[in-house]
């Protein structure tokens, strides 16, 4: 897996991701509406940077395809921009989200992908979290409800900094 597709990658957390993958040998695709400019997103013979939207769905049929994952960051991810737009954060943060994973699905090569397949985690960080799903899964029964989430609430320093979220507000 070395063809990664981002959306929001010219944010916050994609201002810290992104220049990781490419170090890493990643090739990536970004798109993204740039609204808070360019400079951001290093300059890398592996990074296919797209000034786009996610809703724009003939745009992720085109980019989509030839991608191992992706990575979907992109959102309106703060109350006063929702209370400004509705409209707009609703279209973003919810309407495009099925035909971006619909497009995504259908764009994979290997149709066997599920949740329940083996992971296989790279790091050792990745291996205790995958320990500690496999020992929560144990407990899952009729009167115990187990969920594992993967994504995580980040915070601290990117070169995108947000003073936005609720986290660097405290």
């Amino acid at each position: 897996m070395n063809k990664i597709f981002i959306t929001g990658g010219s944010a916050y957390v994609g201002a810290e991701l992104l220049p990781n993958l490419l170090k890493n040998g990643y090739v990536v695709t970004v798109l993204d509406l740039m609204i808070y400019g360019e400079n951001v997103l290093p300059s890398h013979p592996n990074l296919n940077a797209v000034k786009g939207d996610i809703r724009d769905q003939a745009l992720l049929q085109k980019l989509l395809p030839g991608h191992d994952a992706v990575i979907h960051l992109a959102c309106i991810s703060n109350d006063p921009s929702f209370e400004l737009n509705p409209g707009l954060g609703k279209s973003i943060n919810l309407d495009a989200f099925r035909p971006l994973v619909e497009i995504s699905k259908n764009a994979k090569e290997e149709h066997n992908v599920y949740e329940e397949m083996e992971l296989e985690p790279l790091t050792d960080y990745s291996r205790f979290k995958t320990d500690c799903e496999k020992i929560l899964a144990e407990y899952q029964s009729e009167d115990f409800t187990t969920v594992t989430i993967r994504p995580a609430t980040v915070c601290g320093y990117s070169p995108r900094q947000r003073l936005d979220v609720v986290v660097n507000i405290l």
